[in-house]
């Protein structure tokens, strides 16, 4: 129009095919955004969808997002996962794709085969698309892509069995739970938390355990105290958390135990009290929760509710260490490496943060820093006592376990 205003119309004939394949390729690009075939802008009104509508928020089978991997784009590849696991074939397809172009997971094209080999049977544009990848792969690539759509297959039929044993498991559960047995009720509370052989449902979840506390379960009490304190499934109400932890406290429960001791330390649901605390801690450590035995462990090094003690404070962090307790294994190798409570050994520290430093980042940093100041006999030693440790914890916490 601006070229024929200005006289020179003949030239906006050649720009006109021009003109119309860049706004029908845009348009079919915009199809495929949203997961369709570019003939569908031969549907009325739909350029209207394409002008205003958001594409898929992932990968479909014409490529990935263009803006980017979104910010739920990771949990819509959980979901993916999900459906997958359970055999759904879209999802599988989805999953695939996502593999193939790395979005929200890391690139993978073998795993992207085979999540899509397992659908070409049944999948026209799978089948298609597999076979273009299949060209640009060598034989060595396709044959471990085949192996892993058979791991696949048996993974995903383990995990189905699993479900329908879980659904089973439920059903009988919830007959029993309906005819009053407390531990039914309470099983079938967890079974509605963690999705067992149901949906995911933490309100009927506190349901459940209400009516196994009422009946004196002492885990269910402990449990439902948890849900009050965080809110779970029931408005957060830290004075119930309070009873019901106490609940639990009073029949012996070591968990309630250490959680009630927490609530009395920092004040939840009742007024601070550090004496009452070290109370409960010592309850649950007597009884080996090596959560309860590393406090107790820090209220002597602390002297809170307790005359400061570090001999004791050594012993605590000893028994929660040999249980694999990370940070207690971390804070015993800081009492070794200062010799505070203990004689001063570097190579004990070493090895305490090596156990440790698996989870513990400041284990690592500590470890580091020992390594350097360490001669290379002396590493050695600690790598060595390290291997030692480890046994002796593996053989006390399997003793621990056929005690049970």
């Amino acid at each position: 129009m601006f070229l024929a205003e200005i006289g020179l119309g003949c030239f906006a004939l050649p720009l006109l095919p021009c003109y119309l394949w860049y706004v029908l390729a845009f348009m079919s690009k915009r199809c495929h955004d949203r997961g369709n075939s570019g003939a569908f802008i031969l549907f009325p009104f739909y350029p209207l969808v394409l002008a205003f509508g958001e594409g898929d928020a992932g990968d479909n089978e014409y490529g990935p997002n263009p803006h980017g991997v979104t910010k739920d784009i990771v949990e819509k590849v959980k979901l993916f996962r999900e459906a997958a696991d359970q055999g759904d074939a879209e999802a599988q397809a989805k999953l695939g794709y996502a593999y193939y172009h790395g979005s929200g997971v890391v690139k993978d094209e073998i795993e992207a085969y085979a999540y899509l080999n397992l659908v070409r049977m049944t999948d026209e544009n799978v089948s298609r698309n597999l076979a273009i990848l299949e060209k640009d792969m060598s034989p060595d690539q396709i044959a471990a892509g085949q192996k892993r759509t058979k791991e696949l297959q048996k993974e995903i039929a383990a995990k189905l069995a699993t479900k329908y044993a879980e659904f089973e498991a439920f059903e009988g559960c919830k007959a029993k739970a309906e005819k009053g047995d407390r531990v039914a009720q309470f099983s079938l509370g967890v079974c509605y938390r963690d999705g067992a052989g149901v949906a995911k449902d933490e309100t009927q979840a506190v349901s459940w355990y209400h009516k196994a506390a009422e009946q004196g379960d002492a885990k269910a009490q402990y449990i439902l105290g948890v849900c009050y304190e965080n809110g779970a499934g029931v408005a957060k109400d830290e004075v119930q958390a309070i009873s019901w932890y106490r609940k639990a406290a009073d029949q012996g429960l070591a968990l309630a135990q250490y959680n009630l001791g927490v609530c009395y330390r920092i004040g939840t649901g009742v007024a601070k009290d550090a004496v009452e605390a070290v109370a409960w801690f010592r309850k649950a450590a007597e009884k080996g929760d090596a959560e309860a035995q590393f406090s107790l462990g820090i209220s002597y090094a602390r002297g809170h509710g307790v005359a400061k003690d570090l001999v004791k404070t050594v012993t605590w962090f000893r028994k929660a260490a040999d249980q694999g307790y990370a940070k207690a294994q971390f804070n015993l190798g800081v009492c070794y490496y200062d010799g505070t409570g203990v004689v001063k050994d570097p190579v004990e520290a070493y090895a305490y943060w090596n156990l440790a430093g698996t989870t513990e980042e400041d284990a690592c940093k500590n470890l580091a820093i020992l390594e350097k100041k360490l001669s290379p006999e002396a590493r050695l030693q600690g790598q060595q006592r390290t291997k030692e440790l480890q046994k002796e914890i593996e053989a006390k916490i399997a003793a621990k376990q056929a005690g049970k």
